[in-house]
């Protein structure tokens, strides 16, 4: 008798993923490793990682913090599946940090 294991990680969402958008640069691979999910990311261009952190899943997405080393742009992904095979929508919300100077009178 075999005995069933139900994982409470999202399967589809395993592999290399890569938006068909042609200015993306971005290329994330989730992986089940070890009994854990891990999340990867590279900017395909160039080579540089992502610092990838705060990984969190259900069954239906995977998310994730992501950081750009070279110009610290930090992120936050969302992957979710789709209902077409190989698909998943990638919600991306980012914090990007800028120095202002004052601008008129006073300055």
């Amino acid at each position: 008798m075999s005995n069933v294991v139900h994982l409470r990680i999202p399967v589809t969402l395993l592999g290399r993923w890569r938006s068909d958008n042609e200015d993306a640069r971005s290329e994330y691979v989730i992986s089940h490793v070890d009994g854990a999910l891990k999340v990867s990311g590279v900017d395909f261009v160039d080579g540089e990682e992502y610092v990838i952190s705060g990984v969190e899943y259900d069954r239906e997405t995977v998310s994730f913090d992501t950081l750009m080393p070279s110009t610290g742009r930090k992120g936050r992904i969302v992957l979710r599946v789709l209902a077409a095979p190989g698909r998943a929508e990638q919600t991306f919300t980012f914090t990007d940090t800028v120095e202002l100077s004052r601008q008129g009178a006073g300055q």
